[in-house]
């Protein structure tokens, strides 16, 4: 097992627990006794709280996804290749022992009544990930390159929406089969 900080191990813990309850579904208590941590650790490493370690926990996450997109999509001939490789590994990513957790980013998105701040970063990663795809399709030669990778981030949320809805596959998989019917 990785040997984490404590700091990593707060974030990677509130990760799994937002995408499996939302943000609103978790309280600080339940972040540190899965991470088997003293309250006082969350607030050295975060003086901000909960939004402070959310913030933190979406911006690992999306460094994860985007290295995800950027291995999906580093060595294929085609558009739709690299997005049927994004679909698998997106789904292999979201399951966690036989269940299936949501998208790192949404949870924080349904906080933004309470936590603006958490709704901008989100913001910001999901147009983070449209730019990157849509650089993929322009070197690909798409000639709307942001319009498709619009769509394709819209079809992939949407898969993972129904994914941990039906916690399992199938929705990736669809998905996967019509990135390459393309």
């Amino acid at each position: 097992m990785e040997n984490l900080s404590n700091r990593d191990l707060l974030i990677r813990t509130a990760s799994t627990l937002f995408r499996q309850k939302g943000y609103s579904g978790v309280g600080l208590r339940e972040i540190l006794a899965a991470a088997q941590l003293p309250k006082g650790t969350l607030y050295y490493h975060f003086p901000g709280g909960k939004r402070e370690l959310g913030e933190a926990a979406t911006c690992w996450a999306e460094t994860i996804v985007r290295k995800l997109i950027e291995s999906s999509f580093a060595n294929v001939a085609d558009f739709s290749e690299g997005a049927a490789a994004t679909c698998q590994a997106v789904a292999r990513l979201s399951e966690r022992e036989g269940r299936f957790d949501g998208c790192p980013v949404v949870s924080i998105l349904q906080a933004g009544a309470q936590e603006p701040e958490l709704r901008a970063l989100g913001q910001k990663v999901l147009a983070g990930w449209i730019n990157l795809v849509s650089q993929q399709a322009r070197r690909l030669g798409d000639k709307k390159p942001y319009e498709t990778a619009m769509l394709f981030v819209m079809q992939l949320q949407g898969a993972w929406i129904l994914a941990l809805a039906e916690q399992n596959a199938a929705p990736f998989n669809l998905l996967e089969c019509s990135m390459r019917q393309n």
